[in-house]
């Protein structure tokens, strides 16, 4: 069969690709293979998904495929103790993926993406939480939605007994990062505040204000 205009061929489904350089958990590598079952046999694999366009008729097999690119994408980025997507950074704190970024990692115009996402939503497979700030009366910036993925579809695979034992590793493993985070904060803050209290006299107000500042930045990365 020929492919349509959005580059899509029925016999031919692309696939999100990882980049090559990341390594990530047997169980996020397997139920991502595992959700490819949907594309040829929908109705039993996944079959929310395939009734999220709100009709009795099979879902196309172009929305299948991008379904499909996205939800491997977000597979890919999750974070298997809190279910979260996105990526860990430097300072411990974990940052959402823009609908840029994930349209641009599983091959498709922004525009599709969209659209499987609001497919997975209504599947009951992802939940997303847009997050914004108020600058002024009318005026808000957008930062990357909070995205989860359900529990549930670990469970549509029978993976829902490692997911449980990843998921308790996982969280081990962050709350001693996070621990190891504490220490070290702890231990800069004694230290300004050893600083800040041998200052003269005379230095002695601006000595506390710098160290107060310090300890603020310090206390707003975790």
């Amino acid at each position: 069969m020929h492919g349509n205009k959005c580059g899509h061929s029925p016999d031919n489904p692309r696939w999100f690709e990882p980049p090559k350089q990341h390594t990530r958990p047997k169980l996020i590598e397997k139920v991502i293979a595992e959700i490819r079952r949907y594309y040829s046999d929908p109705a039993s694999s996944i079959p929310s998904l395939n009734l999220a366009n709100g009709s009795d008729r099979q879902q196309r097999s172009e929305r299948r495929e991008a379904c499909l690119a996205v939800l491997g994408c977000l597979l890919h980025y999750l974070d298997l103790a809190t279910l979260r997507v996105g990526i860990p950074q430097n300072d411990a704190s974990f940052q959402g993926i823009t609908m840029s970024f994930i349209a641009g990692k599983a091959g498709l115009s922004l525009k599709r993406a969209e659209r499987a996402i609001r497919d997975l939503v209504k599947a009951g497979l992802i939940t997303v939480y847009p997050l914004c700030e108020k600058l002024g009366d009318t005026i808000y910036k957008g930062y990357a939605a909070i995205r989860t993925i359900s529990a549930k579809l670990f469970t549509l695979f029978g993976l829902a007994g490692r997911l449980k034992f990843e998921r308790d590793k996982a969280s081990a493993r962050l709350k001693k990062k996070t621990c190891k985070q504490e220490t070290k904060n702890k231990a800069k803050i004694d230290l300004i505040s050893s600083a800040a209290s041998q200052s003269t006299p005379a230095s002695a107000n601006s000595a506390r204000r710098s160290a107060l500042r310090s300890i603020k930045d310090i206390l707003n990365t975790t």
